[in-house]
């Protein structure tokens, strides 16, 4: 029983990692920020260049002290190209 127990735990631990893969150059931080604005949007769908394009929105406008509003419809513009 521990073996099965271990052996999905390893097995889930890969497959996390593997899809955290997926999701281009970007850094788990900004994949983390970007999933708080942009919920229900599959990060794995979305090429590279606009996930950086959605991080640097985050930092300018937040830098800015913008709403949450704000922040988000400006990631969901970026993830949308």
């Amino acid at each position: 029983m521990n073996r099965i127990v271990t052996a999905s735990a390893a097995a889930l631990i890969a497959l996390t990692g593997a899809a955290s893969a997926m999701t281009a150059d970007i850094s788990g931080f900004e994949e983390a920020q970007i999933r708080q604005y942009a919920p229900n949007v599959d990060l794995a769908l979305v090429d590279a260049d606009a996930l950086h394009k959605a991080a640097a929105v985050i930092d300018n406008l937040d830098d800015d002290d913008a709403s949450f509003a704000a922040i988000q419809n400006g990631v969901l513009f970026a993830l949308s190209k």
